[in-house]
């Protein structure tokens, strides 16, 4: 599923390097720091469904978002940039 997200230009510089490091394409590496971060949250699950050809993780709560706080919380706490 495609969406648009709002980037911090700091923090966009530090995700596209990190994609470019790791050899992956900015939208996966987002995705994964995305999901590793809802795996931390308590009690929250992560039901898998499929969109299209992909199986995806989907989030709890319908409207659920993602901010870019904890986006850059969840690479701090990895140490992945």
């Amino acid at each position: 599923m495609r969406t648009t997200i709002d980037l911090d230009p700091q923090l966009h510089e530090l995700v596209r390097r990190q994609a470019q490091r790791e050899k992956l394409s900015m939208a996966r590496l987002l995705g994964r720091l995305v999901e590793q971060g809802l795996r931390k949250s308590p009690n929250q699950s992560l039901p898998m469904v499929k969109s299209g050809r992909f199986q995806v993780t989907a989030p709890a709560s319908p409207g659920a978002r993602v901010t870019t706080e904890q986006v850059q919380k969840l690479i701090d706490e990895e140490g992945v940039l």
